[in-house]
């Protein structure tokens, strides 16, 4: 998936991303997920798109703002608990904090469990991709079924022109004849490693 721009991550990455780590915030584990948050902030040159998000609870998301986990971590731990006293022998000493210091586990395995959601997370908008993909395919299909009217070849023709469109070989169809086998030779490159990408996210899906 190519980067978007600021602040413009489709409905599907958001719902990926809302849908991972069992619908909770991926920090605290508190909370239901509300909203999306950038592991490596945007400002900090992290991308804004479906490999950099996880889901997060309002109020950790405002908590961690613009800045990386382990930094977030370090300053929470700079700044004392909010707990009262008498909650220790609770929740297992001083080393519990309040929701927003979920990530009070060794650097490691905060950073391994963030990017344990965020393999979630693209599982879930990989699958979310195929089912679409299917969908259209089999739209298409019966599109192509209903046009009785039309000849055999007018519809083999158009199913085709239809087909190249839905994997982006557009620019084989607008291509000038002298340019069109170079055109499908670049449009196939790319198609082999979406069908490879396909084809694992169908695998790890069920769907196949």
């Amino acid at each position: 998936m190519k980067p978007s721009g600021s602040g413009s991550l489709p409905g599907t990455a958001r719902q990926a991303a809302l849908n991972a780590y069992g619908e909770g915030c991926t920090y605290c584990s508190w909370e239901v997920a509300d909203a999306v948050d950038h592991v490596i902030p945007v400002s900090e040159g992290g991308r804004d798109d479906v490999s950099n998000i996880v889901p997060a609870c309002r109020r950790c998301n405002s908590s961690k703002r613009d800045r990386t986990v382990l930094r977030w971590k370090q300053d929470i731990h700079a700044r004392p608990s909010q707990l009262p006293p008498w909650t220790s022998p609770l929740f297992g000493g001083p080393s519990y904090h309040d929701p927003d210091r979920v990530v009070d586990l060794p650097a490691e395995a905060v950073v391994k469990h963030v990017e344990q959601v965020q393999d979630e997370v693209a599982e879930n908008f990989e699958a979310h991709e195929v089912q679409v993909a299917l969908r259209l395919l089999n739209d298409l299909n019966r599109f192509v079924s209903q046009m009785g009217n039309l000849s055999a070849e007018r519809r083999s023709l158009l199913r085709k022109e239809a087909l190249l469109r839905l994997l982006d070989y557009e620019e084989v169809l607008l291509a000038k004849p002298h340019d069109r086998r170079r055109a499908l030779w670049e449009a196939d490159l790319r198609q082999v490693v979406l069908r490879r990408a396909l084809r694992e996210a169908v695998s790890r899906s069920g769907l196949a």
